[in-house]
């Protein structure tokens, strides 16, 4: 039967492969530079990149303690199988941004050695540095695009899942307030009702003060 992909060993006791697409981004090289030297130069730059992508997945699955079955590597991504059944939904989330977070730390890296490292002073160093910048920032930028699309075998399927979960997660944080009741309606009386509450009223306090008298009046007994 023929194989479309190469069995480059094992990483961590993982099998590796390479699909034979990646020979065509490494061919993609020549049509961004069109030059041969930066070219042969750029390849290791962009394997790393594919790798670093991969072992971002496979920290992270080891770090939440799913088992990971193989890693492959195509022509501008890569797919890192594992036990699916043992992993949950944020596990999932998580897995699918530490490609890219892997790619970011390639980033900031390049970055700070573009920066630091007198590359105009070392022997074909011009090169070196050209090749490094384009491969592990620019194209990096793009491949990390490519990666968070939400479609077909890319990580963007997963990842993006995190918003709708968040929404969620707030909706259920927000504490509840309890609804007030509807303020009672204002009671209006007639003036016949109000005269007869009146009458009532100065009754029942001539009543009180007649019973106070009576009782100041009463001779008190000595014992």
């Amino acid at each position: 039967m023929r194989r479309d992909d190469w069995q480059l060993g094992t990483w961590g006791r993982i099998p590796v492969s390479m699909h034979w697409t990646v020979l065509l981004s490494f061919a993609w090289m020549y049509l961004v530079f069109f030059d041969l030297t930066l070219t042969l130069i750029s390849i290791p730059f962009l394997f790393l990149l594919f790798v670093a992508h991969e072992f971002g997945h496979v920290a992270m699955l080891r770090r939440r303690k799913i088992a990971v079955t193989s890693v492959s590597l195509f022509g501008v991504h890569g797919e890192t199988s594992y036990n699916e059944y043992a992993a949950k939904a944020n596990d999932v989330i998580a897995v699918a941004w530490s490609g890219v977070a892997a790619q970011a730390v390639v980033m900031a890296l390049t970055l700070a050695t573009y920066e630091f490292i007198p590359f105009a002073a070392m022997p074909f160093g011009s090169l070196l540095a050209t090749a490094m910048y384009v491969v592990l920032v620019k194209i990096n930028a793009f491949l990390m695009i490519v990666a968070l699309l939400p479609i077909g075998p890319f990580d963007g399927h997963a990842a993006w899942q995190i918003i709708p979960r968040m929404r969620s997660k707030m909706k259920r944080a927000k504490p509840r307030t309890r609804p007030q009741p509807p303020p009672e309606p204002p009671v209006i009386l007639t003036p016949e009702e109000e005269r007869q509450l009146d009458q009532s009223s100065e009754k029942e306090a001539a009543d009180l003060m007649a019973r106070l008298t009576r009782k100041s009046d009463a001779p008190t007994q000595d014992r």
